[in-house]
């Protein structure tokens, strides 16, 4: 019985309520942060850097920060799950792409590592889903 309630409610309920303390916290940052510009300009060229390489566009920046504050809004409630966790993998997929994938896998040298694990902890929601505790199942009891 416990192993039922465990797969079934705990584990998605704690996979994604993890997931989303994260993403939450991070797209408040971007988007509220000060000088951001509403999640348009939370990452800059740096001034005493001229080489260094170009930010994304303003559209892209705001795309990454709602994505992350909506996805992770979305996994705590357990709405969408499966598309929210997909949604966030895909950023985090773009982060290992962009930026910590140059650096290796070591987080100690600003590797990917931590992207990898969140980005592993979204495949897990997504082929879990939200378990019995998401506002999917209402949708899905009611269907029924």
């Amino acid at each position: 019985m416990l192993d039922l309630i465990a797969k079934n409610t705990l584990v998605p309920l704690i996979l994604r309520l993890g997931l989303a303390v994260v993403f939450i916290y991070h797209g408040v940052q971007k988007v509220n942060g000060p000088g951001h510009e509403g999640g348009m300009n939370w990452i800059s060229k740096p001034e005493d850097q001229p080489d260094a390489p170009e930010p994304p566009p303003a559209a892209v920046q705001a795309a990454v920060a709602y994505g992350e504050l909506v996805g992770g809004i979305a996994l705590a409630l357990g709405f969408l799950t499966r598309l929210a966790a997909l949604g966030i993998a895909a950023i985090m997929a773009g982060a290992i792409y962009t930026v910590t994938g140059k650096n290796g896998f070591d987080l100690m040298h600003h590797g990917y590592e931590y992207n990898f694990v969140l980005l592993a902890l979204c495949a897990a929601v997504f082929l879990m889903g939200g378990g019995t505790l998401a506002v999917d199942r209402v949708f899905r009891v009611r269907r029924r």
